[in-house]
């Protein structure tokens, strides 16, 4: 589980302080009206209180088109009158993504000028240019789905987005192209989700993919029952994710046996995992595999092992203070994650089963270092990939919104990571313990959302080759016994695979 992290001040974008170096290849205006599609321009202040949603952090990052490496993060700058956020151009293309709210709610919105890439200067109507780039991208996911059957609501959104683009181009001002553009953007937002979540179950269901439908339990005593419950909502692709917490083990590997044997006696396959991200730092390197040495060794039967958990996370690889959040002081360079997980990661390999590594998703919401691709790209060389067979994401869409992006970052993950298989590894919605910052599916209703969040993730992932599925919630054993909704959201997904 992560630890809460974001990024609120010193930051060049927040403080609309112009960067001291510019880059030769121009700056780009970006011209933001309202999220209603009204036709108002939003003044910078106004912009940047959208994106923080309801008390996030900075999220804008210049990014690579097409790896999505977050090239430099926090490029926004106040300039002109009446002034306006820019960005200037670096000596190479980037797109531009921020979290912005479409009528689903938050989404890592990408603008990359026709998939180019923005190389020179100007000044662009973001609402317009996000929904064009959206649908260009919408029509390749179209074009690669072939024997995606439509539904009349996806038919609707899909028109309803072509036809606000044709007034959005047809539009004789900015206000207009901006009004225009929002709404598509939202009918762009909607199409794309009834694509991905209707597919997703089809795909696999089509291609007999054994997905792995996953929960996670963090908490052994506080559903007695929830093995079986687990069963009911999840077979027979059913995976649990047993979470081996320090504090509730005190080093003695035979605390978690009858968990164990729980979840095989209901025919339930498992995850162990023997150190989750919040306790990561507190280990030297040594001590770290020697607990996972300990746990794989007194559990031969458990088939995959998650050596590292949201690796990127800064909280894994800095000291944190009492509430989680980073501190300045990073662990010893021996005692970084990435050996960590080399080293467990050959470990597991040596003993035969499979070995699963968690990646935080973020993008714009912490430092560039941490975003997912670029420090996926910079820490983990081909002799650690080599003994990795599953790569994950770790997905809290109320602190790093992912939404519009999926296919996107999807897509990203099987081109970054070629000889894995991939998934959602971890996943829920409105915690106590997250910032709560950017709603999703539903504003005014936070358990509509997670329902409504469920639904989507376990049905979308299941939509791409050498994909698991997998989603992995996290307080299953807390939300899903009271919540009908939230059984039937997971259940469904897993109907949709079986049933007739």
């Amino acid at each position: 589980m992560k630890r809460v992290v974001l990024v609120l001040a010193a930051l060049a974008a927040g403080l609309g302080v112009t960067p001291a170096a510019h880059a030769a290849s121009g700056t780009v205006v970006l011209k933001f009206y309202d999220t209603a599609g009204n036709g108002t321009e939003l003044s910078a202040t106004q912009a940047k209180t959208v994106m923080h949603g309801s008390g996030g952090s900075d999220s804008d990052a210049l990014v690579d088109p097409v790896t999505l490496e977050d090239v430099q993060g926090y490029p926004l700058y106040k300039g002109g009158s009446p002034a306006r956020w820019r960005f200037d151009v670096p000596r190479k293309a980037v797109a531009f993504a921020v979290n912005w709210p479409t009528s689903r709610g938050f989404s890592t919105v990408v603008v990359d000028n026709g998939g180019a890439g923005f190389r020179t200067g100007g000044t662009l109507v973001f609402n317009q240019q996000a929904a064009e780039d959206a649908k260009r991208r919408l029509d390749a996911a179209l074009a690669a789905r072939p024997d995606y059957v439509r539904s009349a609501a996806f038919t609707a959104a899909l028109a309803d987005a072509v036809a606000n683009l044709d007034a959005a181009d047809a539009a004789t001002t900015d206000a207009g192209r901006g009004k225009y553009g929002q709404r598509a953007l939202n009918a762009v937002n909607t199409a794309n989700d009834l694509l991905l979540s209707e597919y997703g179950p089809a795909y696999a269901r089509a291609r007999d993919t054994r997905p792995w439908i996953g929960l996670t339990v963090d908490d052994i005593t506080s559903h007695p029952d929830w093995a079986a419950l687990a069963r009911t909502h999840t077979q027979p692709y059913g995976w649990v994710r047993i979470v081996f917490d320090p504090i509730a083990d005190h080093g003695n590997v035979e605390h978690y046996r009858g968990a164990v044997k729980a979840a095989r006696a209901a025919g339930l396959h498992v995850i162990g995992q023997p150190i989750d991200s919040t306790f990561a730092s507190r280990y030297t390197r040594a001590e770290y595999l020697a607990r996972v040495k300990a746990y794989v060794d007194a559990y031969p039967d458990v088939e995959a092992w998650e050596v590292a958990n949201e690796v990127n996370g800064c909280w894994v690889d800095s000291r944190t203070d009492a509430k989680g959040d980073c501190l300045d002081k990073r662990v010893a360079d021996d005692d970084r994650i990435k050996n960590k997980i080399a080293d467990a990661a050959a470990y597991v390999r040596s003993k035969g089963a499979k070995v699963v590594l968690t990646l935080y998703w973020q993008l714009g919401t912490d430092d560039a270092r941490w975003s997912t691709f670029t420090w996926a790209r910079a820490n983990l060389p081909a002799s650690t990939r080599k003994n990795i067979d599953v790569v994950t994401l770790s997905t809290y869409v109320e602190d790093a919104p992912m939404g519009l992006a999926f296919d996107q970052v999807m897509r990203a993950l099987q081109a970054e990571f070629p000889h894995q298989k991939v998934a959602v590894g971890e996943l829920d919605y409105w915690s106590h313990d997250t910032t709560k910052a950017f709603w999703a599916f539903d504003k005014s209703d936070p358990l509509a959302g997670r329902r409504a969040v469920a639904a989507h993730y376990y049905a979308a992932s299941l939509g791409y080759p050498r994909s698991l599925g997998g989603a992995f919630w996290w307080y299953f054993v807390q939300e899903l016994p009271g919540d009908a909704g939230l059984q039937k959201a997971i259940r469904s997904v897993v109907d949709r695979l079986t049933l007739p």
